[in-house]
């Protein structure tokens, strides 16, 4: 029985050409995006389910001052919860990374250095918590002695090639050896971790002087990720509100009641966005909400295509399925025939959409850097994923012409009676439908390009045009200003500075700060960054009062040592941002002069001391990108006498930057820094770095906004058709009388149109609220003006009326004596 109706059905297929084709064009798109969409979001919620127990580890968080939250917490907090949580945590560790540079003596390049950002120092147990695989050596004794290190294998093959790198050194800035001791897999692609070198924390300690024997004191030093393994007996919402309740006794209570630490599931890290200081860029979880019900809209949509298809070609099918009917056939028959050929068209339409989705998914990946892993033969999930997708299509584009057909009546079909105007209804519903949905994708993939435009577009504030900047290391600084004067001699470059951040990427490090007269209330952590003499001037940022820096030095201040190891610099010039100005209730005037302070302070001691006089305001520019508003800033001479605040220097080309520049800059690098690496970006590129999600959501929004136009004009091309087929008898008729064509197709084509604007009218204020809630995390965003409704509108109208009146027109050219002779 079952091999009859699947012959009957591929008969139909071949038999009707035209709406076959458009049947599996439409589904194979539907089925090949939803299954893109679906496989990325899985991919993006599985990130750090791999580790052992994953659901049992939780990341250490804080919110600040109840306004912020941040993804690192101090050194202190690791031994603190070892502490008061024994028992309860079955393991604690924390880690934190540095800039470092190596070379191999043993390596394929045993002379040349190598800048490495991502080598992290971690406590004992780092290896039970994490399901990190070594390919090589072990773990043993390598978090609790100094100066051991695992590597990734990527590093592995950089520094040794294809040699064995286990026990062989690698040197670090300040010539201290490390032994490597084991080489880890490739990192998996859904971690939110980034690290190419793990060694243990007594090795940090002994960097900075610390006692490998003493925990760390301060919530402030060293800046750490926590993680900690929660025994399976416990509750870790109880452990996390319990943390806020111990803080105290650790630290002073005003302290603890502006910062507040508690758990975070590792597997919600990547999903959740609102955490600053993250390792690595998380994806919001709002926007693979976006993407799934995209996928799931689309396959929708060429289901209803197929629903609207299948009633059209209901009319040529009315006598058969009258007479087999009148013949004896039962309901369930002729419904299991319907769904076997929805079954053999949704078959059909998965393999071309799997060889779509084999063919598209590496063009995705390499042209906006998504990771969209597909694995058909071994990955169970998706099999399982796959099969019900096919299912599910299958009965939702089936059930209803299954049961529709069946259902027909065959004395009213053989007396060719008209098709009911309430089923009529229900296909103007379903193509309206179609069209709210794409009309509000194509409404917000335009809001999200225009605000990935307006954030690329719009002014920093500064002039970042032929800016290069180059990443200092301890090494460098040693010969920082030598460096700075041969670089400035390099034909084509203007200008050479010192500083601690990137402007329009980095804010500085965030302290308390307070000025003499300060009200209760208005204390506040305000950025502090580190800038050359001049600084302003290169960038093109004005001076709005007072002056800059200068070079003599005698902005710097005078320093000593609190107990003899905390700096307390006092008599530095200070230079504020507007922002600033604003927050001490001060004009530009007014403020030039006044004393401030920035500091660190735990339980009463202090750990910084900053005591300046303001000497400059700078205009307000951004220091981070559009996303986030402008802070107050305080900026302080990059040498000051305290320390040398140098992390970049900013080379300023003033006619360009090209190969020739390049090389010349390499060139002198070399000369004054032998084996250091030039390690140098773009300003420019540095900055559209920070908006690389927004471009990959525009880009999907966008591609899969064009995609569901071109299946709902799909589906009004299967209306078309079946009205054009249900009213061949009227059209023969008025052409007959004396009607053109063209007034014949403007009357159909105008009916469909009707439909369109009214999807229009649900579809753009529904538009409107989603992206006014999705502007929401920018603090800087493009206003909606009347201009995307337009936009959108006539995208919409254009295809439709396009879609709409080619078929009209043929169906009102045809020969008026061959319609009324049929009927």
């Amino acid at each position: 029985m079952l091999k009859n109706y699947l012959k009957i059905a591929w008969r139909n297929l071949v038999r009707q050409k035209a709406f076959s084709l458009i049947n599996v064009q439409g589904l194979s798109v539907g089925l090949a995006c939803c299954l893109i969409l679906l496989a990325f979001v899985k991919h993006e919620k599985s990130y750090d389910a791999f580790h052992p127990d994953s659901d049992q580890v939780y990341r250490v968080v804080q919110e600040v001052q109840k306004n912020n939250s941040w993804a690192w917490a101090g050194g202190a907090v690791a031994p603190m919860l070892r502490k008061e949580f024994e028992g309860e945590l079955d393991e604690v560790v924390s880690l934190t990374q540095i800039s470092t540079y190596l070379k191999a003596p043993d390596g394929i390049a045993p002379d040349e250095s190598f800048r490495e950002d991502h080598f992290i120092f971690t406590d004992e147990g780092f290896d039970r918590i994490f399901g990190f695989e070594l390919s090589k050596g072990s773990w043993k004794g390598v978090l609790e002695n100094p100066y051991q290190v695992v590597i990734t294998e990527e590093m592995a093959t950089k520094y040794f090639g294809d040699a064995d790198p286990i026990g062989k050194a690698l040197i670090s800035t300040g010539d201290f050896s490390f032994e490597v001791r084991g080489v880890l897999k490739k990192l998996p692609s859904n971690t939110h971790m980034d690290f190419d070198f793990v060694s243990g924390m007594n090795t940090f300690k002994s960097f900075n002087d610390f006692p490998t024997s003493a925990d760390f004191g301060s919530f402030w030093w060293p800046q750490t990720y926590t993680y900690v393994k929660v025994n399976k007996q416990q509750d870790p919402a109880a452990i996390s509100k319990k943390i806020p309740e111990i803080n105290p006794k650790y630290r002073n209570p005003e302290e603890a009641k502006s910062y507040v630490h508690f758990l975070q599931p590792i597997t919600d890290v990547h999903t959740n966005a609102g955490f600053q200081g993250d390792w690595t860029p998380p994806m919001s979880l709002q926007t693979l909400w976006i993407f799934l019900s995209i996928g799931v809209f689309v396959l929708f949509l060429a289901c209803i295509n197929f629903i609207n298809l299948a009633t059209a070609r209901a009319i040529k099918r009315m006598k058969e399925i009258g007479i087999r009917k009148v013949n004896g056939a039962q309901r369930t028959q002729l419904i299991f025939q319907f769904l076997a050929e929805s079954f053999l068209i949704n078959a059909v339409s998965m393999i071309i959409g799997l060889i779509f989705v084999y063919i598209s998914v590496p063009l995705i990946e390499s042209s906006i850097s998504l990771k969209i892993p597909i694995d058909l033969f071994g990955d169970t999930q998706l099999q399982v994923l796959l099969f019900g997708i096919w299912i599910g299509s299958s009965v939702l584009a089936g059930v209803f012409p299954a049961f529709y057909l069946s259902g027909l009546k065959p004395e009213m079909i053989l007396k060719q009676s008209p098709l009911s105007k309430g089923k009529s209804v229900l296909r103007k519903t379903l193509v309206v439908f179609q069209f709210v949905l794409s009309t509000l994708l194509v409404f917000c993939a335009s809001v999200a390009f225009y605000q990935h435009q307006f954030m690329t577009d719009a002014s920093m504030g500064f002039d970042s045009e032929g800016l290069i900047s180059v990443k200092m290391g301890s090494l460098a600084k040693e010969k920082g200003d030598v460096l700075k004067q041969e670089l400035g001699n390099v034909p084509g470059v203007s200008s050479v500075k010192f500083t601690s951040d990137r402007p329009g990427v980095d804010t500085g490090w965030n302290p308390p700060a307070d000025f003499p007269g300060m009200k209760e209330g208005e204390s506040r952590n305000i950025n502090v960054q580190y800038v050359d003499a001049d600084f302003f001037e290169t960038l093109n940022i004005p001076i709005l009062s007072g002056r800059e820096f200068i070079e003599d030095g005698a902005d710097r201040g005078t320093s000593e040592l609190m107990r003899g190891r905390f700096p307390d610099l006092s008599n530095v010039a200070m230079i504020v941002n507007e922002s600033a100005v604003e927050w001490m209730g001060k004009d530009l005037n007014s403020v030039l002069g006044s004393d401030l302070r920035v500091f660190t302070e735990e339980n009463g001691e202090l750990f910084s001391n900053y005591k300046g006089i303001i000497v400059g305001v700078v205009k307000d520019y951004h220091t981070r990108d559009l996303r986030y508003t402008i802070e107050p800033t305080v900026y302080l001479p990059a040498k000051n006498a305290a320390f040398d605040g140098t992390q970049y220097i900013l080379i300023k080309a003033d006619q360009g930057i090209n190969s020739e520049l390049l090389e010349s800059l390499k060139s002198t690098w070399k000369e004054v820094n032998e084996g250091l690496p030039f390690d140098y970006n773009f300003l420019d590129e540095d900055i559209a770095m920070q908006y690389a999600q927004q471009a990959k959501t525009s880009s999907l929004l966008g591609s899969f906004a064009f995609l569901t136009l071109l299946i709902s004009c799909l589906g009004l091309l299967g209306l078309s058709i079946f009205t054009a087929e249900s009213r061949r008898k009227e059209i023969g008729i008025r052409r007959v009388l004396g009607a053109s064509a063209a007034s014949i197709a403007n009357k159909l084509t105008s009916e469909f149109l009707i439909l369109v604007m009214f999807s229009l009218l649900i579809a753009l204020p529904l538009g409107y609220y989603l992206m006014q809630e999705w502007l929401d995390q920018f603090a800087f965003k493009v206003p909606i003006s009347i201009w995307f409704f337009l936009i959108s509108a006539a995208i919409s109208v254009i295809l439709a009326y396009s879609t709409v009146s080619i078929q009209s027109l043929k169906t009102a050219l045809a020969n008026p004596v061959d319609a009324i002779k049929n009927e």
